[in-house]
């Protein structure tokens, strides 16, 4: 078999990944931090060595050819190749690492791993960084798992990728502290239907964990405002006669400075989800991400007072991944990844 590695340049794997995975010419030039016109240049370059379009415009966006869409995974795997040679032999040392890790998430759950994580990331690798970036209204999210270094979301969105349990919430009620039902040790279902509610609202066709514990109570429920995240609706209510379902950490937060009343859903169901860390198949070798990961679920268990185990992380079929040079510590009551009883709730339940 004839070679074709020396005619090669292998700077034009990192762009014709940016361009495969982004799928989209400016923003790929913005990734490797090359002008448009210079990644132009490259792109067709790149067509004329596989004789092949690769990117094919359509009205406003580009989408690949059936060769680009097979191109993308051996890319992906030879540049995984490439950095594990070169990761291999200097490791990661947090103390004196000034990485910037990319972390896609919600204002929800970026405000319960941040806080705990900024204090511990403070005492063991001062000058690591992390960039917590927006959930999109309609994400992609298998590029996004491409493009950023973890993802966290509820299971529900879909998402395939490796993942762990990051941790638990449930849902509770908030009242603004002079709301008439405030006055009440408990909330009932006929309230929880004649008060007008705060609600968050994610996507059209996307219903939360919320509203799925409500219909499950038979609550109809009428809805005021209507709001795009969790953080917000505490500040929708406060001084009104509006209720909201939120999650115990946020809602546990507010009230606990005063100007609102928590109280618990009726019933025994409290729609408890799990929020999981996502990542790209291609980075299980990346020991910076399993270190920040072990740091993420450290820190919430310490700001949480639980102790925390180790455990493997899992792929998205449910297998078990494990590396014995890196084991990976599991959140406070999340079972082992290979619990049978974990089997099922380790994807979460959508919020």
């Amino acid at each position: 078999m004839t070679s074709h590695i020396g005619s090669l340049d292998a700077n034009l794997l990192a762009p014709l990944q940016a361009l495969l995975e982004l799928q989209h010419v400016s923003r790929a030039a913005e990734r490797i931090h090359v002008s448009q016109s210079a990644m132009s240049a490259t792109l067709a370059r790149l067509r004329r060595h596989f004789d092949d379009e690769l990117l094919i415009r359509s009205d406003s966006a580009y989408s690949l050819t059936p060769l680009a869409r097979s191109l993308l995974p051996l890319v992906n795997s030879a540049i995984q190749a490439v950095e594990s040679a070169f990761d291999a032999r200097a490791g990661f040392e947090p103390r004196s690492s000034d990485r910037r890790f990319t972390i896609v998430a919600s204002d929800y759950a970026a405000g319960v791993v941040n806080p705990p994580l900024r204090a511990l990331l403070a005492e063991t690798a001062p000058d690591v960084g992390v960039h917590f970036h927006s959930i999109p209204g309609s994400p992609v999210l298998d590029r996004m798992a491409l493009e950023y270094d973890l993802i966290i979301a509820p299971g529900e969105y879909g998402l395939r990728g490796d993942f762990r349990p990051l941790f638990r919430d449930e849902f509770v009620c908030l009242l603004d502290v002079n709301h008439p039902a405030a006055a009440e040790p408990e909330i009932t279902i006929d309230q929880l239907s004649e008060i007008p509610h705060a609600a968050a609202s994610f996507a059209p066709d996307l219903s939360t964990g919320a509203d799925r514990l409500l219909d499950q109570l038979g609550v109809h429920r009428r809805v005021a405002v209507v709001s795009d995240e969790w953080l917000s609706l505490p500040w929708l209510i406060r001084d009104t006669s509006l209720v909201a379902l939120l999650p115990r950490r946020i809602a546990s937060w507010w009230s606990a400075r005063g100007g609102f009343v928590l109280r618990e859903v009726p019933g025994d169901d409290r729609g408890e989800f799990i929020e999981n860390v996502y990542w790209h198949p291609s980075r299980r070798g990346d020991d910076g991400l399993a270190w920040l990961r072990n740091q993420m679920v450290d820190a919430i268990a310490e700001s949480d007072g639980e102790p925390s185990r180790t455990y493997g992380d899992a792929s998205a079929d449910g297998r078990t991944l494990r590396d014995p040079r890196r084991a990976e510590r599991a959140p406070h009551g999340v079972r082992p990844l290979d619990d049978p009883a974990d089997r099922g709730v380790a994807a979460g339940r959508d919020v």
